[in-house]
């Protein structure tokens, strides 16, 4: 992001320099008194230094956008810059820890100390304030955990320096055991929050993925339009940048065109739950909760040279006591085929349907030539006794009001009857499909040359 690219860095270099200001004075002071709590205190400032320059070159190597080699950014320079950064904050705290020890059972000598020392630590406590008002103000509106490791570390630099205006302080007044108790305190407090960072950084660039967001993310997915599973969330973090690969199902009669509909619809849900997270979605057919026969639909319809599967049936029936499926279907090829490649492609239909609903299932299947159109011709006129008879029957019917148009054609070597009727707008579907086999039912008994039927419903 452009705010991301600018005020990160910016925060760090402000901080930097800050630091060496400090550490300069540091080191004059020292130079002066030959303190060991000002000593202690430019070896921080110095250590602060180096922390600075990893925060500064991971926040700006972080804002570089994704490349040929770095496909998913370079995010997790800032978790890196802060698992260095914290590194350093442990050794510190184990360096106080055990300096506090050795002084806790020797015998101090009395420190002579002077004004501008107390000052100085004043004035360092004050820019440490600063430090960390303005860094964790960055590190909130850039989302960025080095940043806020750097507001940890100058946190943690208020206590020292405090402990050594305290230890200062106290020398003067005779209490030398003072500032030692109370760096043990601190660091302490300090590790503490060291081991927390620490972990956050660890999980970020072990690519752990957050349990609460998964969760999230997941039903995000399994909501959007189409979508029947969610069957995989992975989620994976690099400094504020979220990715997530997901996998879907979906029906599997379903087109490319639908498919990639459904993966946008997957990707505008996630959005709305985790606004900026980069997602793959990936669809995949369903299988388990998909229907016999659209699953058989689905296993003809994938092999090589078929272009179309209608005339699905299914019907179960009982073999020594075993209940069993037999498939019967039409697939559509390539034309001009012969007998032998027509065979082997029947073949690969029927085992590819077996493989789909399992051995118990016999299938049975008829090719036939694939054209876009189907010449026919239009021979209502010489069919009156067919246009009487379709509306004689559509009127016997109690659910059918009218019937006002039969259109009878001649498709190779058949007739196809069409025929609008009317009803209550009311009416369920179920009453409108049994009607419906009636009147094709008594068409076919009058007039066996009569193939596809079409009766249209519409309501009156």
């Amino acid at each position: 992001m452009r705010t991301g690219a600018g005020r990160a860095p910016r925060a760090a270099l402000v901080a930097l320099a800050l630091t060496c200001l400090l550490t300069a004075m540091k080191l004059a002071v020292w130079g002066a008194t030959d303190s060991l709590a000002v000593f202690s205190q430019m070896l921080d400032s110095a250590l602060d230094i180096v922390a600075l320059l990893l925060l500064f070159l991971g926040v700006r190597l972080a804002s570089k956008p994704a490349d040929a080699s770095h496909h998913y950014g370079h995010g997790k320079a800032e978790n890196l810059a802060a698992f260095v950064q914290t590194l350093i904050l442990g050794a510190l705290v184990v360096g106080v820890l055990l300096e506090a020890a050795t002084r806790l059972f020797e015998d101090e000598t009395p420190l002579e100390v002077p004004a501008y020392a107390l000052a100085l630590f004043v004035v360092s406590a004050c820019v440490d304030v600063v430090r960390v008002r303005y860094i964790l103000g960055a590190a909130r509106a850039e989302g960025s955990d080095a940043l806020r490791a750097g507001a940890l570390n100058f946190a943690a630099d208020i206590g020292t320096a405090l402990i050594a205006l305290a230890s200062l302080v106290a020398a003067r007044a005779g209490f030398a055991k003072a500032d030692v108790i109370g760096g043990l305190v601190v660091a302490v407090v300090v590790g503490f929050a060291a081991v927390r960072l620490g972990r956050r950084s660890v999980d970020v660039l072990m690519d752990r993925a957050p349990d609460a967001r998964v969760a999230e993310i997941e039903a995000a997915a399994s909501g959007a339009e189409g979508v029947t599973e969610t069957r995989r969330v992975r989620l994976r973090s690099g400094g504020k940048n979220l990715f997530a690969d997901v996998t879907v199902a979906a029906g599997r009669t379903a087109t490319l065109e639908r498919a990639h509909d459904i993966a946008e619809a997957v990707e505008r849900e996630i959005a709305r739950v985790a606004p900026g997270t980069d997602v793959v979605v990936h669809v995949e057919p369903v299988s388990e909760t998909s229907g016999l026969v659209e699953r058989a639909q689905a296993a003809a319809s994938r092999q090589a040279g078929v272009h179309e599967v209608h005339n699905v049936l299914i019907h179960a029936f009982d073999e020594d006591g075993l209940r069993k499926l037999h498939v019967t279907l039409h697939a559509k090829v390539q034309p001009g085929s012969s007998l032998d490649e027509a065979h082997a492609l029947s073949d690969r239909i029927e085992d590819a349907v077996v493989d789909e609903l399992g051995d118990d299932v016999r299938v049975d299947s008829h090719i036939e030539p694939w054209e876009t159109t189907t010449r026919g011709r239009d021979v209502t006129s010489t069919r009156d006794d067919i246009v009487a008879l379709v509306t004689e029957v559509a009127q016997q019917q109690p659910d059918v009001l009218d019937c006002h148009e039969v259109l009878v054609t001649s498709v190779d070597h058949q007739l196809s009857v069409v025929a609008h009727v009317r009803g209550r707008g009311s009416l369920a579907l179920d009453r409108i499909h049994d009607a419906s086999v009636r009147i094709e039912d008594a068409l076919r008994a009058a007039h066996p040359e009569i193939g596809p039927v079409l009766i249209h419903f519409e309501p009156a």
